[in-house]
Parts: structure tokens; sequence; C-alpha cells
């Protein structure tokens, strides 16, 4: 079996003179990163909705576009943009998904964000189904459900308008980050326009397991993030804004899939051969300076687990 391919999700800083900073300040450090996830064998890229339009005028100039942003990853060796992050944390209250009164202005702006992403190879919205746990609690039954109206029509609006994929991704600080909530969402949801993105670490850290979630929603998954955790979190995800900056006894969440953390990627492997996965596996870590170490270093890390422990399962006879 072989049917898997990696992306990268758009996580890393580069050390320079003038400090720790984002590639995409200056193109230089920008064509170097994407050289460097070439290199160990990335083939896709995810990327924020907020930073697609700035890349594509950091490579072509001010009309620049996301396609030619695409067309820059594919002069480098990519196959093409993979996936676009984009959520609504409820910081605003005009925009809270629970909320049915939010809905129309939300939905405007995920249609905005489909034209945005018109003539790239984006088939897929990673999304925050819920706002931050801060804005949603209590999360109760009616809050589930309205949020559960808003994916069925959002999401086939996205679908059947632009071909790309609802994929809800749910954090550990969002709104439907337990079990209960996250099995009533998908008994409301339609499987044909509401998918199921994977992220492990997030699971882990919220208590819930992602390789058995997985196996439960395994033909309504639309891809996976592939990163581990050293924590489980009890109280933080209710601290706003950012329970992942502002809790106060973890440093560094998410770390590159390498089997030193919490998650148990050999399971999930086996589940992912067991159903037949075909799709993109992309991987994510943060705050990897923290550590005085680079993302260069623990995306290697990340890349050579991969290809001699997990990879390894997929071919098993």
């Amino acid at each position: 079996m072989n049917n898997i391919k990696y992306s990268y999700m758009d996580h890393w800083e580069i050390h320079t003179a003038a400090g720790l900073t984002a590639p995409g300040c200056r193109r230089t450090y920008l064509e170097r990163y994407l050289k460097e996830l070439r290199a160990l064998g990335y083939v896709g890229l995810d990327t924020f909705a907020a930073r697609l339009p700035y890349y594509g005028r950091l490579v072509a100039g001010k009309n620049g576009t996301p396609v030619d942003f695409e067309n820059y990853l594919k002069d480098l060796g990519f196959e093409r943009l993979v996936s676009m992050f984009l959520d609504f944390i409820g910081n605003n209250p005009a925009e809270r998904i629970a909320d049915p009164a939010c809905h129309d202005q939300i939905f405007n702006k995920f249609r905005a964000a489909c034209e945005m992403a018109k003539g790239t190879g984006i088939d897929t919205f990673i999304v925050m189904p819920a706002c931050q746990y801060f804005y949603t609690d209590p999360v109760t039954e009616d809050h589930i459900k309205h949020t559960a109206d808003f994916w069925n029509r959002t999401g086939k609006m996205m679908l059947e308008d632009y071909g790309i994929h609802a994929a809800c991704h749910h954090e550990f600080w969002c709104g439907l980050r337990d079990k209960w909530a996250i099995d009533l969402f998908y008994e409301l949801t339609d499987p044909k326009y509401v998918w199921y993105f994977c992220d492990t670490a997030q699971h882990v850290i919220a208590g819930v397991d992602p390789v058995a979630l997985y196996e439960q929603l395994h033909d309504r998954t639309w891809g996976f993030h592939l990163k581990d955790t050293k924590n489980t979190d009890p109280k933080a995800y209710r601290i706003p804004p950012d329970a992942e900056c502002m809790a106060e006894d973890v440093e560094r969440w998410f770390y590159e899939a390498n089997g030193e953390g919490l998650c148990d990627f050999p399971a999930l492997y086996r589940a992912i051969k067991k159903y037949g996965y075909s799709g993109w596996i992309s991987s994510e870590h943060d705050k990897a300076e923290f550590e005085g170490k680079s993302f260069a270093d623990c995306t290697a890390q990340g890349v050579w687990y991969i290809k001699h422990v997990l990879d390894p399962i997929l071919k098993e006879g």
C-alpha cells in the first residue's frame, strides 16, 4: 500500500540576523524554507487563509495571486497547494458559529475564501468547526445542533460550488473537543458535505483517542495532522484568548511525530492500512526553537520517523 502523499502545515520559523522570524517576511527566506521542505520529500503545502494572498504578492509582485504562489511551488518541485486553514475563534460576537444569527455573515466569508482559492489545487479547507471553548461555554446540545446546521449548509456550498471539502479539525481548546460533543456533531451533519480531519495531538490533549476516533469516522476522514504532544489538558482549554499560548505550565504543546510523546502513531498507521486510507497526511509542529532546536532539525527528525517507522507499516504483508 503506497497511496499516501505528504504535505507540510505552514508552521516554520527561521533564525536570522534580525532574530527569529517567519519565512514569509522575505522572498529569499521563503524560498529557502520551501526548498528545505522539498528536499525532505514533501510534495504538498498546507497554509493559512490569511497568508495565501500575501504569498502570491511576495513571489509575483503587487498583483500576485494564490495561483501565482502555487505555480511558484510547482517550479520548486511541489505538486500543489493541498489545504487552507480557516477558523472563527469567536472573539467577534458577530462570528460565533453556535449562534444562528451569525451564520449568514460567516457563510459569506467562507464563500469569499473559496473564491480566493479558485484556480489553485486546494480541495480542502481545514476548519475549526466551533468557536473557542471560552466563547461557546456552556457547550449544549442546542449549540451543537446550530453548529451542525451551519456546517451542513456551508459544506454543501463549498463542495458543490467549488469542489472544496470542509474538513473539521477539533482543537483541544474549541467548543467541540470532548468525545460526546464530537459524536453528536457527526450524527447531526451530512457525511456528503461535512468531513472529519484527524489531528492526533489535539485529540490526545483533550483526552480523546485519535486512533479510535479515526476508526469510528474512517469513512468520512479527509486528512490528518501528524503531530505529537507530551501533555494532556484538564483546564487550559478554557483560557482566552489563546489556550495554546496562555497556558502557564506548558511552553510547547506540539512536537513532530517521532515516537517520544503520547500519540500512538504505529497504531494509527495500522488503522490507516486497515481501512485503506488514500490521500494526504500533513506534518505539523510548533515552537521548535523553545528547546534550542530549529524547525529544520525537528522536521527532518519527523521525516525520518515517518520513513523508517510508519511507512513500513503500510507495506507490511
